[in-house]
């Protein structure tokens, strides 16, 4: 009265898989291979991604100190030789100054009207000021109403720009050490 089926019984099914569950599994030697392959490959990336992150951080500056920059010579064009808040050390000053200048009043933000590509494509793009640095995050401006000294703009402080009120100077605060691709100190840009 034996029980005979061409069937294995449940409990011989789970047994037969326990035993053969370590056969299907990497060995440590795999396994082992494949984290040093993925180490590999972290380590020559992510490199990469920085020296890519350096340099938007380095293009959205110089772009940022071009357009501030271009404004002030604008100005000073337009205003027989006088410079935005001259002689003053106000930034609210500094940044009316500049708004009148792109055509708007009592606002850091300039006109989009005022550079607007179909009617003046050779015309700067649109700033908004004050402009964020992109290395300290710090929107605020530093006005001196004397010549900019190398501790106004070394990367101390909490601002993100310095400007003289008497020379138009227009640095960004940032580190001495910080260079551009071709190993020119950019605070000296």
């Amino acid at each position: 009265m034996g029980y005979c089926s061409d069937k294995e019984s449940p409990a011989a099914t789970i047994e037969r898989d326990l035993s053969t569950a370590g056969a299907s599994g990497f060995t440590p030697i795999e396994l082992l291979m494949a984290i040093t392959l993925l180490a590999i490959v972290v380590a020559t990336l992510v490199p990469q991604m920085l020296s890519a992150s350096e340099q938007s951080k380095q293009n959205s500056l110089l772009l940022r100190l071009h357009l501030v920059r271009g404004r002030i010579s604008q100005f000073r064009d337009s205003h027989q030789g006088h410079l935005p808040a001259e002689g003053r050390n106000s930034a609210a000053e500094f940044l009316a100054d500049l708004a009148r200048l792109a055509g708007t009043s009592e606002t850091n933000e300039f006109s989009r009207s005022a550079f607007d590509a179909a009617s003046a494509p050779t015309r700067a793009p649109e700033i908004e000021l004050p402009t964020v640095n992109p290395y300290t995050q710090q929107s605020d401006i530093l006005v001196i109403p004397d010549r900019l000294r190398p501790h106004h703009f070394s990367g101390n402080g909490r601002h993100g720009w310095a400007y003289s009120s008497t020379t138009g100077e227009f640095r960004a605060n940032l580190s001495p050490q910080t260079t551009d691709r071709s190993g020119r100190l950019i605070n000296q840009l």
